[in-house]
C-alpha cells in the first residue's frame, strides 16, 4: 500500500514535472523554427543580391560600351532596333531601376541579419550558418558599393552626351536654317541672274507702248527700229534664259525681225536675208544670245 502510494506520487509529479517544460518545449520548437525560417529568408535575399549584382554588371557593361561608341548586342531583344541615344535612355532608366533595387536589397538584408543574429545567440551552429551568409553579404555589397559609384560616373558621362546631343541638335537645326536661307538666296540671285524678257508686235503698238523708237534718217525717212532708252520688264512676258529656249511667235503665219541687241548667230536656225524668222525662234547657245540685251523685241511685218 506504501509502495503503490509512493509511485503514484512519482508519477503524478513526473507528470506535473512533464506539464511545467512543455510550454517551454513548445516554444523552443517555435523558436528553431522561427531562425530557420529567418535563415531561409536571409538566403534568399543573398541569393536574390547575387543575381541583382549580376544583372548590374551586365547592364554596366552595356552602358560602358554605348560611351565609348562600341556597338551593344541586345539583351533578348531589350535593346534591338534602338537607336544608340534610345539605348542610352533605356539603360539609364534600367540604372534608376537596379539603384532603388540595390537600397532596397541593402534594407531587406539588414533587416534579415538583424532577426537572425537576434534569434540565434547561443547557437554556434546557427551562428556559424550566418556567419557565412554575412561574409557572403559584405562581398557582394563592396562589389555593389563600386559599382553604385560606377552607375554614378557613367551617369555623369550619360548626362555629358545629352547635353552634348542637345547642343548639336541645336547646331544642326540652325545650320539647317541657314542653308535653307541661303539656297533660297541663291536660288533668287540665280533666278534674277536669269530672267529675261520678250515682246512681240506690230511696229505701231510698240512704238505706242514707248518699247521701240526711231532713230536716224532724214524727216523719218530711212530711220532705224531700235529699243527706247529705258525698258520697263514688266511690258515685256519673262523668260528663264537657260530654261527656255524655245520662243513661239504671237502669230505663227507672220514673219518677225529682232530689232534688240541679240546676236542672231546663236540661233539655231538664222533669219533670212530680208532678217526675217518665221514660225518661232530656237536659241542655241543663250549665254551667247542674251549677252548683249536681255529684251527681246521681235516686230511683226
Amino acid at each position: 500500500m506504501l509502495r503503490s502510494l509512493l509511485l503514484t506520487c512519482i508519477t503524478i509529479g513526473a507528470v506535473a514535472g512533464c506539464d511545467r517544460s512543455a510550454p517551454a518545449l513548445e516554444a523552443k520548437v517555435a523558436e528553431l523554427e522561427m531562425v530557420s525560417a529567418q535563415k531561409d529568408s536571409l538566403l534568399q535575399e543573398v541569393m536574390s543580391t547575387t543575381q541583382f549584382v549580376g544583372d548590374l554588371s551586365a547592364d554596366l557593361a552595356a552602358v560602358r560600351s554605348l560611351t565609348s561608341g562600341t556597338p551593344v548586342p541586345a539583351a533578348d531583344g531589350e535593346l534591338e532596333g534602338l537607336s544608340p541615344t534610345e539605348q542610352r535612355a533605356a539603360l539609364r532608366e534600367r540604372i534608376k531601376e537596379l539603384t532603388t533595387r540595390f537600397e532596397q536589397n541593402e534594407a531587406r538584408l539588414t533587416q534579415s541579419q538583424s532577426r537572425v543574429n537576434s534569434l540565434t545567440r547561443g547557437n554556434a551552429g546557427l551562428q556559424a550558418q550566418v556567419a557565412g551568409y554575412d561574409s557572403t553579404i559584405k562581398a557582394l555589397q563592396v562589389v555593389v558599393e563600386s559599382q553604385r559609384t560606377e552607375i554614378a560616373a557613367l551617369s555623369e558621362q550619360i548626362l555629358g552626351l545629352q547635353a552634348a546631343n542637345v547642343a548639336l541638335s541645336e547646331e544642326r537645326e540652325q545650320l539647317t536654317a541657314e542653308r535653307t536661307q541661303l539656297s533660297g538666296e541663291v536660288s533668287a540671285l540665280t533666278s534674277a541672274a536669269n530672267a529675261v524678257y520678250f515682246v512681240a508686235g506690230t511696229e505701231k503698238e510698240l512704238i505706242a507702248r514707248g518699247i521701240i523708237t526711231k532713230r536716224g534718217g532724214f524727216f523719218g525717212a530711212r530711220a532705224t527700229l531700235v529699243p527706247a532708252r529705258t525698258l520697263d520688264p514688266s511690258d515685256f512676258t519673262a523668260m528663264d534664259r537657260m530654261a527656255d529656249s524655245v520662243v513661239v511667235f504671237p502669230k505663227a503665219e507672220q514673219a518677225y525681225r529682232i530689232v534688240s541687241l541679240q546676236d542672231t548667230r546663236h540661233l539655231e536656225v538664222a533669219p533670212d536675208r530680208t532678217n526675217r524668222l518665221r514660225t518661232g525662234l530656237k536659241i542655241a547657245s543663250p549665254e551667247q544670245f542674251w549677252a548683249n540685251s536681255r529684251f527681246l523685241i521681235l516686230v511683226q511685218d
